[in-house]
C-alpha cells in the first residue's frame, strides 16, 4: 500500500482548487507509486495555463531544474523536490511531444481532447486521462519507438513495462472503445492491428503492423522529418554515452549531464568525527540525488579518498617507505622529526594544500553551473593540526624566511575557503561512547577532540550550518539532512 507523499497532497489540493486544466496522463497502472514519490508524475496541463503552473510549482516550493540538453524536449518542463526524503519530480507537459528516444519526432495536437475528457479520482483527489485515450497513446508509444530488428523486443524493458500497463488498461476498456478511438484519429485502417494488439497484446509483429496502418496518418504530426530525427538521434546518442563515459572517468567534471538548478547551485558539506557515519551519509545523499539531479561528490580531506595526481604520488611513495610503526590517528605532524621525514612531510602538507584550493575553485565553478556539489569534510583555518586545518601554521611568527613563506603559501591556500563557502554545513555529532565502539583503533580522547574542534569550526553568517546526532538510524538521519536540502534549495 503505497502513502501519498504530503507535499504531493498539497499540490493536487492547490491544483484543484485554484481550477487548473490537469491530469495524470500515461503510466497510471503504477499511479500509487507516483503518489508515494517512488516515480514521476507525469501530468498533462493546458498550453495557455503554463505561466500560472511554474508559479504555483515554484510556490509549492518545486524548482525548475534545467534538463541536458540531450534529453531536452520542448514543451516539457522538469520541477523537482525533496519531502519526507523522498524525491518529488513533476514531468510537466505542455504539449503531447513522443516518439524515439532522444528525438521525439512527433507532438500531437489532442491535449484539449484529453484534458477536456479527463477523468477524476475521489479517492487521490487527483484527474487521470481517460483509460481509452491513454491506452491509444500507449500504443502510439510504442509503435514510434519500434526498433529495425525484433530479436529481443519482447524482454526489453520498455516492451514489458508496455505489456504489463496494457493488461491494466484492457481491465477498463473494451475493444470496440479502443478501436472506434483509434478510427476517429488515426483512420479506419488501423482497426484490424488494433483488435490483433487487444487479443494478442504487445509484440513486435501486432505493433510493427499498427505503425504501417498508422504511419501515415502519424506523419502529419511530425516536427522533424525522417532524416533529421535519424540524425537528430544519432548525434544526442552519441552525447549520451559520452556522459556516461565521462561520468565514470570524471574526465571533464564542468560538463553537464543531468538535470541542473535553474540558477545558482548549492554546496552541501558533512562533517563529523570518525566513526559519525559521515561517509555513510555522503553516499546516500549521492544515491538519492543523483537520480534526478546533477550531483558531484568532493573529498576535502587529507585520508584515503579521491587525490590529486601529486598527492596520490606522495602517498604511494610513502606507502613504500613508511617505518614499521604505525602512526596512529590523532598523531602530530612530522616537522619535528629527522631531516627525510620532515621534508617529505612539508611536500605532503603543500601538496595538499594545492589540491584543497583547486577543489574549492572547482566547487565554485560547479556552484555557477548549477550543480548540487557534496563534500565531504571542508578546509579551514581556525584548528590547527587536525579537523583539515593548517598544518604548518606555526612558522607563519618565525623568522626563518623560507619556513615563513612556505606557511604562508599553505595558508593562503587555505584561505580561499573564506570566499567561497558551502551553503549548508552538516555537523554529525555524537556520543563519545558509541563513536568509540564504531571506531575501535581510535581512543575517546581523540574522537572527543575532534568532536570538540568541529562544534568551534564557524562560517560566514550566509552558512546555514546544523548539529545533528550522530547516533541515529542512518535512514532517519539521511531523512533529516534531505529536508535540510530541501529547506536549502528554498532559501
Amino acid at each position: 500500500m503505497h502513502k501519498t507523499v504530503a507535499l504531493v497532497k498539497d499540490t493536487l489540493d492547490t491544483l484543484n482548487s485554484l481550477g487548473l486544466n490537469y491530469c495524470h496522463f500515461k503510466s497510471n497502472e503504477h499511479l500509487g507509486a507516483a503518489l508515494a514519490g517512488e516515480t514521476d508524475l507525469d501530468l498533462l496541463f493546458a498550453y495557455e495555463e503554463y505561466e500560472k503552473v511554474n508559479e504555483i510549482l515554484l510556490q509549492l516550493g518545486y524548482h525548475k531544474f534545467n534538463t541536458a540538453w540531450f534529453v531536452r524536449y520542448p514543451y516539457v518542463e522538469d520541477y523537482i523536490a525533496i519531502s519526507e526524503g523522498k524525491i518529488v519530480h513533476i514531468h510537466a507537459h505542455f504539449k503531447l511531444i513522443l516518439g524515439e528516444s532522444k528525438v521525439k519526432s512527433y507532438i500531437l495536437t489532442w491535449e484539449e481532447e484529453i484534458l477536456k475528457n479527463k477523468v477524476y479520482l475521489k479517492k487521490e483527489n487527483m484527474y487521470t486521462s481517460r483509460p481509452v485515450d491513454e491506452m491509444l497513446l500507449l500504443l502510439i508509444r510504442n509503435a514510434l519507438k519500434l526498433p529495425l530488428i525484433s530479436s529481443n523486443y519482447q524482454n526489453k524493458r520498455d516492451t514489458q513495462d508496455g505489456i504489463r500497463e496494457f493488461t491494466w488498461l484492457k481491465k477498463r476498456v473494451s475493444k470496440h472503445e479502443i478501436s472506434v478511438e483509434a478510427a476517429s484519429k488515426l483512420g479506419k485502417k488501423v482497426v484490424e492491428s488494433i483488435g490483433l494488439l487487444y487479443d494478442e497484446n504487445i509484440n513486435y509483429k501486432n505493433i510493427k503492423r499498427f505503425y504501417s496502418d498508422a504511419k501515415k496518418e502519424l506523419q502529419t504530426y511530425r516536427r522533424y522529418n525522417f532524416f533529421q530525427s535519424k540524425l537528430l538521434r544519432i548525434i544526442r546518442r552519441i552525447a549520451y554515452i559520452f556522459t556516461i563515459l565521462n561520468r565514470k572517468l570524471n574526465a571533464f567534471p564542468l560538463i553537464k549531464n543531468h538535470r541542473t538548478l535553474n540558477g545558482r547551485g548549492i554546496v552541501i558539506t558533512l562533517m563529523g568525527a570518525d566513526g559519525s557515519g559521515k561517509s555513510t551519509q555522503v553516499k546516500s545523499l549521492i544515491n538519492i540525488l543523483s537520480k534526478k539531479m546533477d550531483v558531484r561528490y568532493i573529498y576535502l580531506g587529507s585520508g584515503n579518498g579521491p587525490a590529486s595526481w601529486h598527492r596520490s604520488i606522495l602517498k604511494g611513495a610513502f606507502r613504500i617507505i613508511k617505518p614499521k610503526r604505525k602512526k596512529r590517528k590523532g598523531d602530530n605532524n612530522n616537522l619535528n622529526t629527522s631531516s627525510p621525514k620532515r621534508l617529505f612531510s612539508i611536500v605532503y602538507f603543500l601538496s595538499l594544500a594545492i589540491e584543497k584550493k583547486k577543489k574549492l575553485k572547482q566547487i565554485n565553478a560547479f556552484r555557477s553551473k548549477g550543480m548540487i556539489s557534496i563534500t565531504d569534510r571542508y578546509p579551514q583555518t581556525q584548528i590547527n593540526g587536525y579537523n583539515d586545518g593548517l598544518h604548518l601554521e606555526a612558522w607563519r611568527t618565525t623568522n626563518n624566511p623560507i619556513k615563513k613563506m612556505l606557511s604562508t603559501f599553505e595558508y593562503n591556500c587555505y584561505s580561499v575557503s573564506h570566499k567561497i563557502t558551502p551553503d549548508l554545513v552538516i555537523k554529525l555529532i555524537g556520543d563519545v561512547d558509541v563513536l568509540s565502539k564504531r571506531r575501535k583503533e581510535m581512543s575517546k580522547e581523540e574522537i572527543q577532540k575532534k568532536q570538540d574542534g568541529i562544534k568551534k569550526i564557524s562560517f560566514d553568517k550566509s552558512v546555514a550550518i546544523y548539529d545533528l546526532d550522530a547516533t541515529l538510524d542512518k535512514n532517519t538521519l539521511t531523512e533529516m539532512i534531505l529536508h535540510l536540502i530541501s529547506q536549502k534549495m528554498k532559501s
